[in-house]
């Protein structure tokens, strides 16, 4: 572990790993969605008389929506992780 703290290449490593998923996280929502407003359910509704279609798309919007209430806070969890062990080797 002390290899890995006095290593000034895996500092530049770790904090670009937590922009990279920062970004990700929000290209993410913003794809999402976009995506899922665009969806049209009436006309699939209309074709399948038994399944109806709308159902399929707030389950999948609820279960996204749960997952990106939950994913901020994981960022913040792992920016938290490398401000502490960035402060506890200074200090």
């Amino acid at each position: 572990m002390r290899n890995f703290l006095k290593n000034d290449k895996a500092d530049a490593k770790m904090i670009g790993a937590v922009i990279g998923i920062l970004i990700t996280l929000i290209i993410t929502v913003l794809v999402f969605y976009n995506i899922a407003a665009s969806i049209d359910t009436t006309a699939i509704d209309a074709d399948l008389a038994d399944t109806p279609s709308a159902d399929a798309v707030d389950v999948t919007l609820d279960q996204a929506s749960t997952f990106f209430q939950i994913a901020p806070i994981i960022a913040i969890v792992v920016v938290a992780v490398v401000i502490l062990s960035y402060v506890s080797r200074i200090g």
